[in-house]
């Protein structure tokens, strides 16, 4: 679940708009306090650079004590297998790996209605829609993807009336969509059942739209995502 975000600035976007339009936001990342915190704690991870978790070698449990600033031993020899792949060979092979983790609620995971995990803590214990997606995005950034053709991007599903978060990659001329609900990485703009809300990166953030659901008797515009 990521929390709501509630914007009064309505325009229209279309999933292949993500790095053509959109609003950029104020310097920093006031609105996106988890966001900022997993940002924060990926500089610590570097900073540190433990090379294993506790789940995955328990030898080095006390290293790794604290799963928020851990850099998993088993993500980086995954990336180390595919750092001289072809760039969309790369993204499918990341959006297999990432996909193939278990799908767990935050409720679950940290008794909490919206939590945003850092890489660490998805290898270790699975998460949500918002969790797929920060993990794609700092396996590219770490094969050398710049961050400016990279955007974690919560979306509208008009057909669930959900919101939903994926990555988005600008790479070979295109705008490839990583997303946990799809096997395959597929060009954005054919996914025309999403909508976006607001897309980010460690640089900056940008609002797309503020759609509004009608369930029963209430309106909603911008919530959370899954």
């Amino acid at each position: 679940m990521i929390a709501g975000l509630i914007l009064l600035a309505p325009m229209s976007a279309r999933a292949d708009s993500v790095f053509k339009s959109g609003i950029a936001g104020s310097h920093g990342f006031s609105f996106f306090p988890f966001w900022q915190q997993v940002l924060t704690d990926m500089a610590t991870a570097q900073a540190h650079a433990v090379p294993v978790t506790a789940r995955t070698d328990p030898a080095h449990a006390q290293q790794c004590a604290n799963e928020r600033t851990c850099i998993p031993g088993v993500w980086i020899s995954f990336l180390d297998s595919i750092k001289n792949k072809p760039r969309m060979a790369q993204l499918n092979a990341i959006n297999l790996w990432a996909n193939a983790k278990p799908y767990v609620e935050d409720w679950v995971n940290w008794r909490v209605a919206d939590y945003w995990e850092t890489p660490g803590q998805f290898v270790a214990r699975g998460g949500v829609c918002k969790d797929y997606a920060i993990i794609k995005y700092f396996s590219l950034v770490r094969l050398g993807f710049s961050p400016d053709d990279l955007r974690v991007v919560v979306v509208a599903d008009t057909n669930l009336d959900a919101f939903h978060a994926v990555l988005a990659v600008r790479t070979d001329g295109n705008v490839w969509l990583l997303d946990n609900q799809l096997a395959q990485v597929v060009p954005m703009d054919i996914a025309v059942q999403y909508v976006p809300i607001y897309s980010l990166n460690e640089r900056g953030w940008w609002l797309h739209s503020l759609p509004k659901f009608n369930i029963g008797n209430v309106t909603i515009a911008a919530g959370g995502a899954n």
